[in-house]
């Protein structure tokens, strides 16, 4: 019967059919949180296995390098792992980081910096999710990203603690000017930049 199913499931994604519920359900079920994960290793490890997992990158408080792999995570048995903290998550075109993970972020108090570089699972659902980090979140980049429009840079004034935004080719935006006023009067300490190029 399982047999059945399966191929029947690949006979409809030959013709094009639930191949985007195919990849859909893969990324939800990578995203998806693990609260007993947390609660064993941390806030930090976990969500730095859950970026990791899904293509990003990051770079640990005091260090140079983002890291991309999961050999250069402490142990989870380490003396050490308290000390490891995320400062800065890198999301290019290889990353499925979506919104559904992004409750990872909840306690990660030393995440300051965010680039969203031409990944397509960040969306406007994603940028509202951000207000996790808005007491630690100082600089957001976000460029190429075709899935965020207008609803999702109007979320973006809920992070007060923002010293720097920067927004790259946002294809959806329909009327920028008014947008970046909006946000430059709502994040009055935030120095606002906008490309189109």
């Amino acid at each position: 019967m399982f047999k059945t199913s399966l191929s029947n499931l690949f006979r409809k994604n030959k013709i094009g059919m639930n191949t985007r519920s195919l990849w859909k359900w893969i990324d939800d079920t990578f995203n998806g949180l693990d609260d007993d994960r947390i609660e064993e290793i941390g806030p930090n490890l976990a969500c730095a296995e859950w970026l990791m997992k899904n293509g990003a990158k990051i770079r640990l408080k005091g260090c140079k390098e983002f890291v991309s792999h999961y050999d250069c995570l402490p142990h989870t048995t380490s003396i050490h792992r308290k000390q490891f903290v995320i400062e800065h998550v890198y999301a290019g075109r290889e990353a499925s980081i979506s919104h559904i993970g992004f409750r990872y972020f909840k306690n990660c108090t030393n995440i300051s910096n965010i680039e969203f570089n031409g990944c397509n699972s960040i969306n406007n659902e994603a940028l509202g999710q951000l207000n996790i980090l808005k007491d630690y979140l100082t600089q957001l980049k976000i460029n190429n990203c075709v899935n965020v429009s207008d609803q999702g840079l109007m979320s973006l004034e809920q992070l007060q603690a923002l010293k720097y935004l920067e927004l790259k080719n946002v294809k959806l935006l329909t009327q920028p000017e008014l947008m970046i006023r909006h946000l430059k009067t709502k994040l009055p300490e935030c120095d606002v930049k906008y490309y189109n190029e």
